[in-house]
This record gives C-alpha cells, sequence and structure tokens, in this order.
C-alpha cells in the first residue's frame, strides 16, 4: 500500500512539472507568434515603399 502512496506522489508530482513545462513553451509560442508578425509587418511596410 505504501508503495502505491508513493508512486501516486510521483505522478502528481511529475504531473506538475509537465504542467510548468507546458505553460512555459506556450508563453514561448505567444513569444514567437508576436515576433514573427513584427518581422512580417516590418518586411510588408519595407516592401510597399
Amino acid at each position: 500500500m505504501g508503495n502505491t502512496i508513493e508512486r501516486l506522489e510521483k505522478l502528481e508530482e511529475e504531473n506538475q512539472k509537465l504542467k510548468q513545462d507546458n505553460e512555459m513553451l506556450l508563453d514561448i509560442v505567444v513569444q514567437m507568434r508576436v515576433t514573427l508578425n513584427r518581422l512580417v509587418s516590418r518586411y510588408v511596410t519595407e516592401s510597399s515603399e
């Protein structure tokens, strides 16, 4: 029984770490999208001049 509780605690820790990693990756994707939009906007502006 104790082994089951240990495994459950370990899985909960791993789940928490995965959630944190997921949040970090989503933040990176948002930042990349902002950067891409700026680059595209700059490129379109420069090529239309």
